[in-house]
C-alpha cells in the first residue's frame, strides 16, 4: 500500500467529464448529479449528456452512498407454488466516482458488516468490481466532525483513487493496483505530479483540516461507553426530545439494521429487505409481544451504546465517521456530536 501510494498523477478538470463518457463504456458509474432542487444525490449515471449536471464540489449528501449496495429496499426472492426464485443481483463492474472521504469510510464499515458472520451475497454482489475515488472535502460543513473521528477530510488508505483540488486541475492520489490500472487505462488524461504539485497538495490537506471547526472528544466518548460510565439521565434527557422520526438513522452512512417481510397474494409472493432502526419500538419487539426495549430511554441508549460502544468492542472501530448528518437532519438538534459535548461537560 505505501509503495503504491507513492504514486501520484496529475488529472485536469477540464478531461473530467471526457474521463467519465470512456469509462461510461465499460462500468456503471456512480457521481455526484445535481437534482431539481439544487441538492446533489450520488446516483447512477444512466447516459452521458447527464454529465452535464455533475458537481462535484457538493457539500454533503443527504442520503449517503451506502445505498449503491444496500438500498433502502431489496427484493431477496420470489415464490410461487412451492418454487423459490432468488433475486441475486449480478456482479456488475462500477465506478464510484466523488466519493467524500467520510462516506467511503461508511462505505467500507458496510462492507466489513455484511462478511461479518457470513457473506451476504445480495450486498457483497454488488460491491465487487467496484472503484472507489474519492475527492477530499476542502471546507467544511458546521456540523462535521472528521477531524475527531479521524474519517477526514483526505484518507491515507482504503481508496483506489484520491483527487486533491488544485484548482484546474486534480492531484491524483493512488491507494490500490485497481486505481493504479485505470489510470493505465487512460493514460492519454493523466501525467506525473511535479515536486510543487505534491507540495502543494500537501499544504491544502492541512488547511482542509483546520477548516474542520467542530471537535469533540471522540477517544473519551468511547472509553465511557465501553466502561459503561454514562449516567441515565443522559438518555432520558435525549428519550424526552426525541420524537422518533427516524432521520438520524436513514442519513447515517453506517447503520445497518433491516426488517425483512413477505409481500405475499394468491400463492406467489416475494420476500424484501428493507431499512429499520433501532430507534423504533416495533424493532426489538419479539413475537411474544415482549420488548426488552418498551422503555423510550432504552432505545436512545441503544443507538448510542451501539455507534460507540458496540461496534469498537466487536471491530476496533467506531460505527461513527463524523459526518454529521444525524445533527442535520434532526428537528430537535439531538446528534452523536452533541451527545458527546454533553458527556464532556460533566454529566
Amino acid at each position: 500500500m505505501d509503495a503504491i501510494n507513492m504514486n501520484k498523477h496529475i488529472l485536469p478538470k477540464k478531461k473530467i467529464n471526457d474521463l467519465l463518457a470512456r469509462s461510461f463504456e465499460k462500468r456503471h458509474i456512480y457521481l455526484p448529479l445535481e437534482g431539481e432542487g439544487g441538492d446533489a444525490q450520488f446516483v447512477r449515471l444512466d447516459e452521458k449528456g447527464e454529465l452535464e449536471k455533475l458537481n462535484l464540489n457538493y457539500d454533503k449528501l443527504t442520503i449517503p452512498p451506502k445505498t449503491i449496495g444496500f438500498p433502502q429496499l431489496e427484493s431477496l426472492f420470489e415464490y410461487k407454488s412451492g418454487e423459490i426464485n432468488p433475486t441475486v443481483p449480478v456482479p456488475t463492474p462500477k465506478l464510484l466516482f466523488g466519493l467524500r472521504a467520510c462516506d467511503l469510510k461508511g462505505i467500507l464499515f458496510v462492507d466489513e458488516f455484511f462478511k461479518r458472520d457470513f457473506d451476504d451475497i445480495y450486498y457483497l454482489n454488488r460491491k465487487e468490481g467496484r472503484l472507489t475515488v474519492v475527492i477530499g472535502c476542502t471546507s467544511s460543513s458546521p456540523n462535521c466532525f472528521c477531524t475527531s473521528t479521524g474519517t477526514g477530510p483526505f484518507l491515507e488508505e482504503g481508496f483506489d483513487l484520491q483527487l486533491v483540488d488544485l484548482g484546474d486541475r486534480y492531484l491524483v492520489e493512488v491507494g490500490s493496483e485497481d486505481g493504479e490500472k485505470f489510470i493505465g487505462e487512460f493514460e492519454d488524461l493523466f501525467w506525473d505530479a511535479s515536486e510543487d504539485e505534491i507540495s502543494r497538495s500537501g499544504e491544502i490537506k492541512v488547511s482542509a483540516e483546520e477548516a474542520v471547526t467542530l471537535k469533540v472528544d471522540f477517544e473519551e466518548a468511547i472509553r465511557r461507553l465501553t466502561e459503561d460510565d454514562v449516567p441515565r439521565e443522559i438518555y432520558e434527557e435525549i428519550a424526552e426530545r426525541c420524537i422518533s422520526c427516524g432521520g438520524c438513522l436513514y442519513v447515517c452512512p453506517t447503520c445497518t439494521c433491516f426488517n425483512v417481510f413477505d409481500d405475499m397474494k394468491e400463492g406467489k409472493g416475494a420476500r424484501f429487505r428493507n431499512w429499520d432502526g433501532c430507534v423504533f419500538e416495533g424493532y426489538t419487539r419479539e413475537a411474544s409481544n415482549n420488548n426488552p426495549r418498551r422503555k423510550k430511554h432504552l432505545r436512545a441508549a441503544r443507538r448510542y451504546q451501539h455507534k460507540l460502544k458496540y461496534d469498537y468492542q466487536e471491530t476496533g472501530i467506531s460505527g461513527c465517521v463524523g459526518c454529521g448528518r444525524c445533527l442535520t437532519s434532526c428537528p430537535v438538534n439531538i446528534g452523536i456530536s452533541t451527545f458527546i459535548q454533553d458527556l464532556g461537560n460533566g454529566k
